[in-house]
């Protein structure tokens, strides 16, 4: 349990720390001199109504006086912090984003892209990664608060003990908010897959690639109508969380409420009877009107921290997912430059992960020797990509070995190996990258030599593109790059590249 809470801690304080170290300090510094300055200014409207009951001016200037300077100095401070806070909330998510952006791309297979409960969990952190970015903000908004807290109990200490009760009454809220916190959280996992396919139906009626196929099938109304239909019942089950959400709120805000207004008639009947001074009951009210906004902020701060450190939890599972997928430097073994006896297929039997009963390739064992051209042919879901993937090591077999040159793919190091692997795959990507990094990004080591780059297009008959393109081999390709610049007609029957 210590050891997950310094994990966490490492997340949600360590990478905004390293991100913008001074920028935190100075953070923090500001937020608590602003709380106490904004508790403590209500002794001014002490001292100065009191000036006012006795007729002494030099006390009304002088609580007139605290209360403008602790003010000011409060609102200033309060200013200054929010405005290093974005800054450090902007360095914090780019710190985050680099950090899981790396994970997800190198994690060796693909599992966490097909697996529905792993896929829900990636997609949850990416979406909730500006909230947990926020976390270091969070938890110095926190530390002003708790300060703030503690000014307030102090002061009404000294005023009449007994109104201490209402801060404690601020409990009620607190829970009320933690438990509607719980039931958005289910919600929000309880929609998480219709969400995605929301958004993914969303994606396919206002993508380009995909216009020409919905139009020429016929299924737009169709597409659109199944959108319609799913979101409706997202949004009814989530107004459904929120209405609840609201009325636990609202419950426990309404306990505060009545301990506040009872708090005030008794501070005003012990004024009367003389046993508190008209100064300390505006005082007492004010420092109540400060708990109150004290209450809102804290809960909905800790409503976000909470947010973050589920994010958290979730960034932490990521990194153990691909720890444990990464292979032991003791068991690692070098990809063979040229393959000398070739490749063989050792009882493979492949299942996607989370249905381990339904196979869909397998049991196979062949053997396909070094130099020679092998065809796969088959009907469509036969397993040809799927072996192609397993073969590529994207995939690791549910059963069986696959050697290479004797040694089990699952010894070999995967980046080392696809190195040494060429793959074209039926669902293939379009990088919209520079001209030169479209062709480069085939062997990174040699992408800005561009005698290389011009020798590959060359071979792949598109030798004349560079001299076609406003800015040659740094031209953007894609059409939200080049669609300003390249009059490249949309159908061009220039080869791809």
């Amino acid at each position: 349990m210590i050891a997950t809470w310094r994990r966490l801690a490492g997340v949600l304080v360590g990478t905004g720390f390293r991100a913008a170290r001074w920028t935190a300090i100075a953070c923090l510094v500001m937020s608590v001199v602003a709380a106490v300055a904004s508790v403590t200014y209500s002794i001014g409207y002490r001292v100065m109504i009191d000036g006012a009951t006795a007729q002494d001016t030099d006390q009304i200037f002088l609580g007139a006086a605290l209360v403008a300077g602790l003010f000011t100095l409060s609102w200033l401070l309060a200013l200054v912090s929010g405005t290093e806070g974005s800054l450090l909330t902007d360095k914090t998510s780019l710190a985050l984003g680099v950090r899981i952006a790396r994970i997800a791309a190198t994690l060796p297979t693909l599992e966490h892209f097909e697996r529905h409960e792993l896929l829900g969990r990636v997609e949850q952190l990416t979406q909730n990664r500006r909230t947990l970015a926020g976390a270091p903000r969070q938890l110095i908004s926190l530390t002003g608060q708790a300060a703030r807290a503690v000014g307030i109990v102090t002061l009404l200490a000294t005023i009449y003990p007994p109104v201490l009760v209402v801060p404690l009454l601020a409990l009620a809220p607190a829970l009320s908010d933690r438990a509607a916190g719980a039931v958005q959280q289910r919600a929000d996992n309880a929609l998480a897959a219709d969400r995605r396919l929301l958004d993914e139906l969303f994606g396919l009626a206002t993508s380009a690639e995909e216009a020409r196929e919905l139009r020429t099938y016929g299924i737009t109304d169709a597409l659109a109508a199944r959108h319609a239909a799913l979101a409706e019942r997202v949004r009814h089950r989530a107004v459904r969380a929120a209405l609840l959400s609201a009325a636990l709120e609202g419950l426990g805000w309404l306990v505060f409420a009545v301990g506040v207004v009872a708090a005030v008639v008794v501070l005003v009947l012990q004024a009367a009877h003389g046993h508190v001074s008209p100064g300390e009951v505006v005082m007492a009210v004010s420092l109540l009107r400060r708990a109150q906004t004290q209450i809102s902020r804290s809960t909905d701060t800790a409503g976000s921290l909470n947010t973050s450190i589920g994010a958290a939890r979730q960034l932490l599972w990521l990194e153990d997912h691909e720890r444990s997928l990464r292979v032991k430097d003791t068991q690692r073994a070098l990809a063979p430059k040229r393959l000398e006896s070739g490749i063989v297929l050792d009882g493979l039997r492949f299942a996607y992960p989370g249905s381990p009963d339904q196979t869909v390739l397998g049991p196979l064992s062949l053997e396909l020797p070094a130099g020679r051209a092998i065809a796969l042919v088959g009907h469509n879901g036969a397993g040809k990509t799927t072996l192609v993937k397993l073969l590529s090591g994207m995939y690791r077999p549910s059963e069986g070995r696959i050697l290479i040159d004797g040694v089990d793919l699952a010894q070999i190091d995967l980046a080392e190996w696809r190195g040494r692997v060429s793959a074209a795959f039926q669902d293939f990507v379009r990088f919209q990258l520079r001209l030169r990094e479209s062709v480069g990004v085939g062997d990174l080591a040699r992408i800005d030599d561009p005698d290389l780059v011009r020798s590959a297009l060359g071979r792949a008959g598109s030798g004349k593109l560079e001299a076609e393109l406003p800015d040659g081999l740094e031209t953007h390709i894609g059409n939200r790059y080049t669609a300003s610049r390249c009059h490249c007609p949309p159908d061009s029957s220039r080869p791809a590249v």
